[in-house]
């Protein structure tokens, strides 16, 4: 795999363009209340990509024309962000990357007591169980009758599927990990 490790924030704004014009504040509002579980963003990468999807004529800005206290400027994605959002959604996906937290000190584990690991097992599967939730409360509301979904419903469901399964499997793991430890920890 000799793919060079582009930025893929300019493709996650492209995406969230193509719904509606929106501003920096409306893209991470849209990030954290629908893909939050899987990809995030900072506003310190969402402002400055804003302005080269400007630059590169992906998007054009304008002003807010709603009444408010804060005027907003809002970006819409151009015929030619929309090429270009196309032409990397047709690329194979990149999987290098993975980062997470936990594992790495799980990883080094054994450097401290086992119940430190324990702990930080049973805080996961907390946090777990409350995506759960949110997951169940989403999937509640999609349409049961494959013939009632839209084609972007569709592609939501299959998102929120993966969100669903991986939690599923999340809260799993982690209560069969606290078991093998507290096995180590007996003997």
């Amino acid at each position: 795999m000799g793919k060079s490790r582009k930025s893929r924030t300019i493709y996650a704004i492209l995406g969230f363009l193509c719904s509606k014009p929106r501003s920096g504040y409306d893209i991470k509002k849209a990030i954290e209340k629908s893909v939050g579980f899987f990809w995030s963003e900072s506003y310190g990468q969402i402002y400055p990509m804003l302005k080269k999807l400007e630059e590169d004529e992906l998007a054009v800005k304008f002003e807010d024309d709603t009444p408010s206290s804060r005027r907003r400027q809002r970006y819409a994605i151009t015929d030619k962000g929309r090429r270009e959002l196309a032409r990397w959604i047709e690329e194979d996906a990149d999987y290098r990357g993975f980062r997470n937290e936990l594992l790495l000190k799980l990883f080094f584990g054994s450097t401290v007591d086992t119940a430190i690991s324990i702990h930080h097992l049973q805080d996961f599967i907390a946090h777990e169980q409350n995506r759960l939730e949110m997951f169940e409360g989403f999937h509640a509301t999609l349409p049961r009758d494959p013939g009632e979904m839209t084609p972007s419903v569709a592609f939501l469901a299959a998102t929120l599927n993966y969100g669903l399964s991986g939690t599923q499997h999340n809260i799993q793991w982690a209560e069969e990990t606290i078991e093998l430890l507290k096995n180590v920890i007996e003997q």
